[in-house]
């Protein structure tokens, strides 16, 4: 959706603004903040807001309901959803509320809340008391996870009526049908809302993030702020802010993207969601030099550049980039859909939802290729998008029927199939049939229980990358071969047949490469030779250690084979190199080597070294691989696959073990047999 722009004025707040405490407790948001630091004297319009909502949750009984009872939820009709009416109160006294039924179509001036809504982390499972009226007058106690009580508390008036749309009280979970209607209804009213109020909570270190952020943007004074000892707790509480849990839930992405406009609530401060997203841009930029301003300081560097930031990061890229508005001057602008669900899927990986479901039916409506556009609203090339109706939202359905149908769409749309290399599906709860191999789940089986707290790396980056992103071409680009095998009987689905050729077995395996050490025992299946006299280091070894990549899908700089070696000269022995310890030994000394030791990381970590004894082939493959797994290149697949037998009774049946690096084969060298060995086409 387009943003709408600010007015000017002149009086421009420098600071998360509150309102006046003769009034509103001085934890209550102000009612819309102005941007922050524009130039005053560049006129912009008020900003016409809209509103999302929360993330989809499924209610878990805790101790107390967490939603109305059924009977308190009026029947809605085919464009009707309900609000909330949050009635006047100071901070400390109950929430009462009670329900107004409205039209899409005209559904008056309200706003929508986006929050965490916890789901199963017991951090998040104490309920609180409000009061809901029904119709006709009579009122009912109902429990609300305190997160959400938080945010209504703040967000009400002293001595008015408010109506807002929060999903965790206007859908009635209750009804299996009315849920997979208004979550189908959510683009719609997200932009039918005056403003999205996205609440952080009310935790300190937030607010003086919240706060910090005036400084960030002040451009005169941004390169002092960086390199300003007394600011590394301000810098500190930023990223903490960065972290925050609401950034990594998956429906907030649409919550946020299809608003007009967003304002970002903590306690009593709130800002535009447009000064956060510049203030993250501007940190993302200076980052390097924090690190040096942290390490100073003796401070923990290491919070600047984990993973949570990295979630925090591609959360505001998809909510900037996946819609574009293409005639933003008109009554009805057009507005363009410019990611794949593939895309969005992928990118959104780190991303989580309550329900797993929510993968795939948190981005339909964002996706080109996703849910049609609803009535009203012009979407580019609305007629090419598909309607399909297995990714229709229908929380009935089983997870692993949502799984295997979102497989097949992508491989039938890009007619690719890396997806059945990446990993992007949740894991399938234990009452559930076991997801078919060529379904990626996030996590291998056989790494350690996933710490969500964990800010380190805990898998290699993938092979196949992202959509529209491809660093290989194994196959030469060949389109996919393929096609669904169906039970004549149950009409379920039994198997993907699809279509390449054997390369070569895998005849010795190194262990995994645990934390990212280079193993000793790599360097000697890869043909290393140390000595005192000068290590010897084949080029298809090193090679392999870095994907023959530099960063960015950039060919491997020559200079990676000598970094390799002189941290071998600095190795103890005939022992493990290990890189955590060499960066922090060299981060001050040479950065070239801290690039290549990253690099190394982000390749083999987890992976194992394998030998192929036909071919004399190296390469990596993921930990569950075994010796006699069977090296494949499937057409359509831009990397080589791992493939194991499913029964020696059924040999036409293969389960995929995961995608690997084999060097000398990246590129489509195999698609050429001239000079190659290798197997007939299955």
């Amino acid at each position: 959706m387009p943003r709408s722009k600010t007015r000017s004025s002149s009086e421009m707040p420098d600071a998360p603004g509150k309102e006046s405490d003769d009034d509103i407790s001085s934890d209550e948001a102000p009612e819309q903040p102005l941007r922050i630091g524009l130039p005053k004297r560049v006129k912009r319009e008020h900003i016409e807001t809209m509103e999302p909502l929360s993330e989809t949750p499924q209610p878990i009984p805790v101790g107390k309901r967490d939603q109305p009872p059924a009977f308190a939820y009026l029947p809605l009709g085919e464009k009707d959803f309900r609000l909330i009416c949050l009635k006047p109160g100071r901070k400390d006294e109950t929430v009462v509320c009670s329900f107004q039924t409205v039209s899409v179509d005209n559904p008056g001036e309200y706003q929508a809340i986006s929050y965490y809504w916890g789901g199963s982390d017991p951090a998040w499972k104490d309920s609180v008391k409000i009061e809901l009226e029904d119709s006709q007058k009579k009122v009912h106690a109902v429990f609300i996870r305190s997160n959400l009580c938080g945010a209504l508390k703040s967000l009400r008036r002293p001595t008015e009526v408010r109506k807002f749309w929060v999903d965790a009280l206007c859908i009635n979970r209750s009804n299996p049908e009315e849920t997979n209607h208004q979550v189908s209804m959510k683009l719609r009213i997200f932009h039918a809302a005056k403003n999205q109020c996205f609440w952080l909570g009310d935790d300190e270190t937030f607010k003086a993030g919240l706060s910090f952020i005036t400084k960030i943007l002040d451009l005169a004074k941004i390169d002092s702020l960086v390199r300003d000892d007394l600011s590394v707790d301000g810098w500190s509480a930023f990223v903490a802010l960065l972290k925050n849990v609401t950034f990594s839930r998956l429906w907030m992405v649409q919550e946020v993207t299809v608003a007009k406009n967003t304002t970002l609530h903590c306690g009593g401060q709130a800002i535009q969601y447009a000064d956060f997203v510049d203030a993250v841009a501007m940190f993302v930029s200076c980052r390097d030099e924090l690190v040096r301003l942290f390490r100073k300081n003796k401070e923990n560097y290491m919070e600047l550049i984990d993973r949570k930031i990295t979630v925090a990061t591609r959360f505001i890229d998809v909510t900037q980039n996946t819609l574009r508005t293409l005639r933003p001057e008109g009554s009805n602008p057009i507005i363009e859909r410019r990611l794949s669900l593939e895309a969005l899927v992928s990118l959104l990986s780190d991303l989580t939802c309550t329900d797993h479901r929510d993968r795939i039916y948190s981005v339909l409506a964002l996706a080109k290729d996703g849910l049609p556009p609803p009535d009203g609203m012009l979407m580019e090339n609305s007629s090419a998008l598909q309607n399909d109706q297995s990714l229709r939202i229908d929380y009935g359905r089983s997870l692993i029927d949502v799984y295997q149908d979102f497989v097949i769409h992508v491989i039938a749309q890009s007619q690719s199939l890396d997806i059945i290399c990446r990993r992007w599906a949740s894991a399938v709860p234990k009452r559930e049939t076991k997801l078919p191999t060529w379904v990626r789940p996030l996590q291998s089986s056989l790494q350690p229980p996933f710490d969500t707290k964990s800010s380190e790396r805990t898998d290699a980056d993938s092979f196949v990358g992202l959509p529209g992103h491809k660093c290989y071409s194994a196959s030469q680009n060949k389109p996919a071969q393929w096609e669904k095998k169906i039970d004549p009987h149950t009409n379920t689905l039994l198997a993907l047949s699809v279509k390449g050729f054997k390369m070569d077995t895998i005849t010795q395996l190194g262990p995994r490469a645990s934390e990212g050490n280079i193993l000793y025992e790599w360097l000697e299946l890869g043909g290393c030779r140390l000595s005192d006299n000068g290590d010897i280091v084949p080029d298809k070894f090193w090679r392999t250690l870095v994907g023959d990549r530099g960063p960015h899908c950039a060919d491997a700089p020559s200079w990676y084979h000598r970094a390799l070696l002189y941290c071998l000269s600095h190795s103890m022995g005939n022992v493990d190199i290990n890189t955590n310890r060499l960066i922090a030994e060299y981060e001050a000394e040479s950065k070239l080597v801290v690039d290549f030791l990253r690099r190394v990381q982000s390749v083999i970590w987890n992976r194992k070294f394998l030998v192929c004894g036909k071919g004399d082939w190296v390469g990596l493959a993921p930990m569950a691989a075994q010796i006699g797994d069977v090296i494949c290149v499937l057409y359509g697949c831009s990397v080589p696959v791992l493939l194991r037998p499913s029964s020696i009774s059924n040999p036409d049946y293969w389960s995929v073990v995961g995608e690997c690096y084999v060097h000398g084969i990246m590129d489509g060298e195999a698609m050429n047999p001239s000079g190659m060995d290798r197997d007939d086409e299955f």
